[in-house]
């Protein structure tokens, strides 16, 4: 059931035994197949007392898809094995719903699980998912703020510019690159970056407004940011503001410069860097520049970005961080 209010006064909650739960496997998420890793992470849900199905995407689409049909037979919660980008799929169709999303992680850069506190995949850990599992069995469900562009919703950010060019020149990744990891894709990044160049940008928020030339404006709704940054430091994922990041300059070395301050967590003293705070994002651009979400490139500028808060149920581990949460 689509219910556009559900989650505004709603306290985290644990999903108990006779949970309905339906698990979307992408198995060209990250640098190798999980299906062989899967059953004895369903197996820790079904101790759970869940009630667990497992579907597999063939294609690009298909989490949603799934994620939408799942949605509407009102199951409890979707839990996607894959990356950020399954996430995403899933996010855009469980919007303003009931049914709560979470994730086996099994992706590339697994920001959002990260973020959350949730085991990754790395050599010589052969229990990750049956960890994150017990995580996810024994988690809590909380409603989070999402940002939409036109009926595209992002979890974790959009970008417009530097980033958005790189994703969009090696997105999709064929899967020997993916075998590689994040090794793989910083290499291709570089060349895709090497060239760029910033643009005169307009940016909005709210009603304030910058002009500048920029290499990328980050809207971010959490902290994290490309696995090891964090960029929106004070986000949070529930306050119904989105944290805007203008990341002003011309060239790929000062593009370099701003990633080192940030990983230093000196972004917000930047002087060539400018932070705000705001419900509603437009950013036009001299020069057309690309637009991801959640590091799927969609489209290009002009843009408008909402918040749209409490949209989303998701389901987290009742240790993730409370800094993420405004309650």
């Amino acid at each position: 059931m689509i219910n556009d209010q559900f989650a505004h006064h709603q306290p985290p909650a644990a999903l108990g035994p006779g949970t309905r739960a339906t698990i979307i496997c992408n198995p060209r998420s990250g640098t190798h197949d999980v299906r062989a890793s899967l059953p004895a992470a369903l197996d820790v849900l079904r101790e759970r007392g869940w009630q667990v199905d497992l579907q597999t995407t063939r294609q690009a689409g298909d989490t949603r898809q799934m994620a939408a049909i799942a949605r509407d037979d009102h199951y409890d919660v979707v839990i996607v094995a894959g990356g950020d980008g399954s996430i995403n799929e899933a996010a855009t169709a469980l919007a303003l719903s009931d049914v709560a999303l979470g994730v086996l992680p099994s992706g590339t850069a697994n920001v959002w699980a990260r973020q959350i506190g949730l085991p990754v995949p790395m050599a010589l850990y052969p229990n990750q998912l049956i960890d994150a599992a017990q995580l996810l069995s024994s988690g809590v469900v909380r409603p989070i703020d999402l940002g939409r562009i036109d009926d595209r919703y992002f979890v974790l950010w959009s970008g417009i510019g530097f980033d958005a060019h790189i994703a969009a020149r090696i997105e999709p990744r064929p899967p020997w690159v993916k075998r590689f990891g994040v090794v793989g894709y910083g290499w291709r990044a570089f060349w895709a970056a090497i060239k760029y160049r910033g643009t005169h940008m307009s940016v909005g928020v709210d009603d304030q407004y910058i002009k500048c030339r920029a290499l990328m404006v980050l809207i971010s709704n959490a902290q994290l940011y490309g696995g090891i940054a964090r960029v929106a430091a004070e986000a949070i994922l529930d306050d119904g503001l989105l944290d805007v990041s203008i990341f002003k300059g011309d060239s790929f070395f000062q593009a370099v410069g701003h990633i080192m301050l940030v990983l230093l967590r000196r972004g917000a003293r930047a002087p060539e860097a400018i932070m705000l705070r705001g419900k509603h994002i437009r950013v036009d651009a001299q020069r057309k520049c690309y637009v991801h979400v959640d590091a799927e490139p969609m489209g290009y500028t002009p843009v408008d970005v909402d918040v749209v808060p409490k949209a989303l149920r998701m389901l987290v581990p009742a240790a993730a961080p409370q800094e993420l949460f405004s309650s």
